[in-house]
């Protein structure tokens, strides 16, 4: 189980389906009233005011309809043909309008749904984008990620579908209450009590629909896993190669087949439910219309009135199965955006990143503040003189043993070092903690002498580029892919340029159909591809974009062939002049040109110095140094035959 002590998340949020009990319902639909206005508030008022219109428009037409059944059933004794034909238009004019309100407003559920999609995702996004790193190695966390992007793509249609079908009942029922009101007072509670099974089913449907989809999250995530890998171009070439096509779609079918069934038990149940809610609303209508006849029997009730209430009566049975309907939507979706509220709350903060600061150039002093410092502030690194790391210890939340155990080291100012040892020894995990992408559980790492977890991390990770060996390849034009380096200006095509003329890029890009313009990746129509080589070349135009003082490089070169891996390295020291440059890489011959080494073997220092210095100690460089340069010598003779 991943350790809760590593953040201020805990498990406990990421596994425990939120409880939503009666009481608390009042609160949750605000919250989505709250959340509707934030995103639509004109679409949803125009909606709202429409639907009143149509709502309580139906008074008139009720109580008008009574008094044209009067007219012609008492016709000659002072009511005119005329007079009754006018008033039938009139019925039918008012009709004619309500429809048209409702109609307009029905055109405008679509919009408000988009409108509320984008702004419920644009809130999951806030969380994806700026929660620790280290969530994405907790499953709760993809749990937890996963629902509530569901919910916030499928949830927000039905909330507004809720919502709408709610608000326009509720009106209709006003309108028809009160038409009931003034023919007969006590029949209104009667009828309205009608509905108040459907309102409770309401609730336990959408309750049970939730637990179930709670429980199957996991299977669900490994079923989408699935289809992801069947159907997308990265797993194409290997699923053929191995003939997997069979295997996994049978273990995507078992999946869905054990999902259908658990959806099949839940609809049962969901449908008992229903069936219990309809008969019980039933018969305590039929009661009413029941009493309703009597009256108009024994002579309570004139024969116009009786019509009317029944009418009424049987319009506010309508009314209140559709006002159900929507309660329905919402007391499902309730859960769903509880849960997503949830994991909304679980971004940082809402206040804006901090503007990118202005970084000096190699060489040159920066620019003193003019203003004072403020005493809440947080200390800002400077520049760039010196990285000092002390006693490091790092674990992944999701194992049990530390991946790096007290490693120091220090790097200063324009120097290159190079970070070496074998696969598993810690390397691109020690990257990502001089990144800031991930928080130490012991030790420190200083920044010119401020502790980086005193500084403002936005602004630390603008002052680093980090190209990683398993860099993005981002399916947008050329120059995006290099711009995004450094965002704010990707619109400095000379800029994009250089970037790409020093990663050797540029001529591969200026050959492309549409230049910088051409976008890259199959997947989309006019696409290219690239070649890994290609690819990488590109991602160290990225990273030479964005300026940065301090440069992390792990394995920048693992996808070019030996010819172009020497002339790049031959190039970093130019190329990256008066910058200070962490080189990773298991290739040992071209780390000889670093100014330092260190040398790592199962998440320590094993040790550390120049080259020379390493290969007089003899020990686990000068080790692997040796083997890597005999495998290329080859000393053993060749099969002629």
């Amino acid at each position: 189980m991943s350790d809760p002590s590593l953040s201020p998340v805990t498990v406990a949020e990421f596994t425990e389906p939120p409880q939503v009990e009666m009481r608390r319902l009042p609160g949750l639909l605000g919250g989505a009233l709250r959340l509707t206005l934030a995103a639509a508030r004109r679409e949803f008022l125009l909606i709202t005011a429409l639907q009143a219109v149509g709502g309580l428009g139906l008074v008139l037409p009720i109580l008008g309809g009574r008094d044209l059944l009067d007219g012609i059933l008492v016709a000659g004794a002072g009511s005119s043909l005329a007079e009754m034909l006018l008033q039938g238009a009139l019925i039918l004019g008012l009709l004619g309008v309500i429809g048209l309100a409702t109609a307009v407003a029905a055109s405008r559920d679509d919009v408000l749904s988009e409108q509320l999609n984008r702004y419920a995702l644009g809130r999951v996004l806030d969380v994806a984008c700026t929660i620790e790193l280290e969530q994405f190695e907790r499953p709760e966390f993809h749990n937890r990620l996963e629902r509530a992007s569901m919910s916030a793509r499928i949830r927000p249609h039905q909330l507004t579908q809720g919502l709408g079908a709610l608000t326009s009942a509720v009106m209709s029922t006003v309108g028809i209450a009160l038409a009931l009101a003034a023919i007969e007072p006590l029949l209104v509670p009667a009828t309205l009590l009608a509905g108040v099974p459907l309102w409770f089913a309401g609730l336990s449907s959408g309750r049970v629909l939730f637990d179930t989809l709670f429980r199957l999250t996991p299977a669900e995530r490994e079923r989408s896993y699935l289809l992801d890998v069947l159907t997308t171009r990265r797993a194409a070439k290997e699923i053929r190669a191995f003939g997997l096509a069979g295997y996994l779609r049978a273990r995507w079918e078992r999946r869905t087949d054990e999902r259908l069934a658990e959806i099949r038990v839940t609809a049962r149940r969901r449908l008992r439910i229903t069936i219990l809610a309809r008969l019980t609303s039933g018969v305590a209508l039929g009661s009413v219309l029941g009493l309703v006849l009597a009256m108009a029997v024994t002579g309570g009730m004139a024969v116009a009135d009786a019509g009317a209430a029944a009418t009424a009566v049987l319009l506010l049975g309508v009314r209140l199965r559709a006002a159900a309907a929507g309660t329905d939507q919402l007391f499902e979706a309730a859960p769903f955006l509880q849960d997503l509220q949830g994991f909304v709350a679980l971004a940082p903060g809402s206040a804006p990143p901090p503007r990118p600061p202005e970084l000096p150039r190699p060489g040159k002093a920066p620019r003193a503040s003019t203003s004072p410092p403020s005493p809440q502030a947080r200390p800002e690194p400077v520049g760039f003189q010196r990285l000092r790391v002390e006693n490091l210890t790092f674990r992944y939340p999701s194992s049990q043993h530390p991946v790096l155990r007290d490693v120091s080291m220090e790097i200063g100012a324009g120097q290159v070092v190079a970070l070496v040892g074998e696969n598993g020894s810690g390397k691109t995990t020690l990257a990502k903690l001089l990144s800031h992408l991930y928080r130490p559980q012991a030790g420190r790492i200083l920044y010119d002498d401020v502790d980086v977890t005193a500084a403002d991390p936005d602004r630390l990770r603008h002052s680093i580029t980090v190209l990683f060996q398993d860099f993005q390849r981002y399916l947008l034009s050329a120059a995006d892919n290099v711009g995004m380096g450094r965002w704010e200006r990707a619109d400095d095509r000379a800029a994009v340029m250089q970037a790409a003329r020093a990663a050797g890029a540029h001529d591969l890009l200026t050959a492309l159909s549409q230049g910088y313009e051409s976008l890259l990746g199959p997947e989309f129509v006019g696409g290219i591809d690239l070649s890994g080589g290609q690819w990488q070349r590109v991602a160290l135009a990225r990273a030479f974009f964005r300026e940065a003082p301090f440069i992390i490089l792990d394995e920048p070169t693992a996808a070019l062939d030996a010819r172009a891996e020497h002339l790049l390295f031959e190039q970093l020291r130019t190329l990256l002049a008066g910058r200070t440059v962490l080189l990773i890489s298991h290739r040992f011959a071209t780390v000889r040109m670093a100014d330092y080494i260190y040398v790592l073997d199962g998440g320590q220092v094993a040790e550390h110095g120049t080259h020379d210095q390493l290969m007089s100690a003899e020990g686990r460089y000068a080790e692997l140094f040796t083997l890597q340069a005999a495998s290329y010598l080859d000393p053993q003779p060749r099969n002629s035959g």
